[in-house]
């Protein structure tokens, strides 16, 4: 729009400079009759109209030019306030207001980003993690409060200096995504290292963030602690306390029977005492076996052999191994064979409850390969603690299964899933290992 109001403006111009001279030649080319006099004076009224014409638009372009000019030069300065004055007919080619656009358009930039850099500012003084931005000179540019409790440095002067002056070294030459162990003037721990490089007024920048895992740890090590109590409580009140009730019973009937004590009552207090506490020997076992679980010992291994050798151990239901391809993974062979044999197991005993069988398949992904355990079982309980330690739907089952299962492929760098089937009743789960 503005482009076709300053073509019509020029052509208007143009018109206003030509159409004297134009009138004056073909009024004498109409009227070839007239004295030379009065053919004169016509052509130097043509010329005067034409030069006027000129002039007028000239001097309203020229102060267009001036004020835009100024206005230019006021942005150069960094003065996006200054606005020019476009009067009607004075702008004739929108000059002036393009520039005021500009202006604004300018202004409401630097509006949004001196807020953004305030809301950047009161976000990172906010923030409980130390950070330190420092130019391509190696100098602090930016430090938050929490950077300065780290350093020791609560009120020195920071801005300027090499992080080296105040006790910040470490953090120039650690690399993005490791674990810093150093003691700091003000701290010592374990900190998570996370860096970010960005140009900003033509000079490179980074910034650099620490996260203190110390405070995560212990978090996530108190909830491990409640979890752990809470299914230990449970199972211990869950064997101890009939224990205690039927020895008191037995106690009771043998003070008012004495020897005379019906052998029945007392053969079937003894055998549920003899159960109960198998239950809780074996639920101290399977805890025990959690806490020994050694390290792995790696070593290259073909794991479609490790498959085919224990799918044959599972006589219970119909076991079906899909041939595929050699796949070599490089990882502790007796560790895995734990966990396939668990996951194979779980499998055969949801089938058991309901009708079909199992199938045993890989795939190579990459660098990777996929173990699918598929089963025509009953399907998976609608829960999300199927892997913390302990917990079970089974009747006689212990909880230690699927958390060994896991321990063991973590430990080797893989992950477990398991999933619900979508053509028909029954669960899926696969290992997925690096291969060698």
């Amino acid at each position: 729009m503005a482009y076709r109001r300053q073509r019509t403006a020029l052509a208007l111009w143009l018109a206003a400079v030509i159409l004297p001279m134009l009138v004056a030649g073909a009024t004498l080319a109409v009227v070839p009759s007239g004295g030379r006099a009065a053919r004169a004076a016509l052509f130097a009224t043509a010329c005067l109209g034409s030069l006027l014409a000129a002039w007028a638009g000239s001097r309203l372009v020229m102060a267009s030019i001036v004020t835009v000019a100024d206005l230019l030069s006021a942005l150069r300065e960094g003065d996006f306030g200054m606005r020019g004055h476009a009067s009607r007919g004075r702008d004739v080619f929108g000059l002036i207001a393009a520039a005021n656009h500009l202006s604004e358009d300018l202004r409401e930039s630097r509006r949004r980003r001196v807020e953004a850099a305030r809301l950047l500012g009161k976000t990172l003084v906010a923030l409980h993690s130390p950070i330190l931005v420092i130019d391509d000179q190696g100098l602090v540019r930016l430090i938050n409060p929490a950077a300065r409790a780290l350093a020791g440095i609560d009120r020195a002067p920071a801005v300027g200096r090499p992080p080296a002056a105040i006790g910040l070294a470490p953090l120039v030459e650690a690399s993005d995504g490791v674990i810093l162990a150093h003691a700091f003037p003000g701290a010592s721990g374990r900190w998570a290292v996370r860096r970010a490089s960005w140009h900003s007024g033509g000079r490179g920048h980074t910034l650099v963030m620490l996260h203190d895992l110390h405070a995560a740890l212990n978090d996530e090590e108190h909830r491990a602690w409640q979890r752990l109590i809470r299914v230990l409580s449970h199972e211990l009140n869950n064997s101890l306390a009939p224990i205690e009730s039927l020895a008191d019973t037995l106690s009771v009937m043998l003070a008012r029977h004495g020897m005379r004590m019906p052998e029945d009552d007392l053969r079937i207090g003894l055998d549920a005492i003899a159960r109960r506490s198998a239950a809780l020997a074996r639920f101290v076992g399977g805890y025990g076996r959690l806490a020994r679980l050694p390290p792995i010992d790696p070593h290259p291994f073909r794991l479609d052999g490790l498959l085919t050798r224990i799918v044959p151990l599972e006589q219970r239901v119909p076991v079906v191994l899909e041939p595929g391809h050699p796949v070599v993974v490089d990882g502790d062979e007796g560790q895995l064979e734990l966990a396939f044999t668990n996951l194979l197991r779980n499998a055969a005993d949801a089938v058991l409850r309901a009708a079909g069988g199992v199938r045993v398949a890989w795939v190579v992904e990459g660098g990777q390969v996929v173990v699918h355990i598929v089963d025509d079982g009953i399907g998976l309980p609608k829960t999300d603690s199927l892997f913390v330690p302990f917990f079970t739907t089974k009747p006689e089952g212990s909880g230690i299964g699927l958390s060994l299962v896991r321990l063991v492929v973590e430990a080797h760098g893989g992950s477990v899933t398991l999933v619900d089937r979508t053509d028909r009743t029954g669960a899926i789960a696969s290992v997925r290992l690096a291969t060698a």
